[in-house]
């Protein structure tokens, strides 16, 4: 098989693109090694074992944010106390995280159903987070009103500026 001179210099002029696209995309081995010195200087910071995943939070990662959150959520479905999920829901949420935005939906929904020990206090707080540009909010809020006294809705309503 015989290729012409100018298919031969598409060939090659094609292949010299692909390296090079591939060169332009790969780490350098210096970023590479920083990337694994840094993630050890994180580790070393916070060793494995209890305490680990608070550490990790406290050194503001995200991911351990949130699954102390999710930690905090679970024990709040026992206890009646959303209070904790909630704030660290709002914090991640702050910080444009998903999983955030998954917690705090999460907190609001069980809000909504009454499960919130405080009533007046769970409204409040749906209407704060509403007022911040939550747009999913007004049915729950309802959910949750359809729950409540006319003396628990007329305070909640007091509390929250309505």
């Amino acid at each position: 098989m015989v290729m012409s001179v100018t298919a031969c210099i598409k060939q090659f002029a094609f292949a010299g693109a692909a390296v090079s696209l591939a060169l332009l995309h790969s780490p350098w081995p210096e970023q590479t090694m920083r990337s694994a010195y840094a993630q050890e200087q994180e580790e070393a910071q916070c060793p494995q074992g209890e305490g680990w995943l608070e550490c990790r939070a406290a050194a503001g990662d995200p991911l351990a944010i949130y699954r102390l959150g999710r930690i905090a959520y679970d024990e709040a479905r026992e206890s009646g106390d959303f209070s904790e999920p909630l704030r660290i829901g709002r914090e991640l949420v702050a910080q444009d995280d998903r999983n955030g935005q998954r917690l705090l939906k999460m907190t609001h929904l069980q809000l909504s159903w009454g499960n919130h020990k405080n009533y007046v206090q769970a409204y409040v707080w749906l209407v704060e987070d509403q007022q911040a540009g939550i747009d999913y909010l007004d049915n729950l809020i309802g959910n949750l009103a359809d729950r409540m006294t006319t003396e628990q809705l007329a305070q909640a309503r007091e509390l929250a500026g309505q």
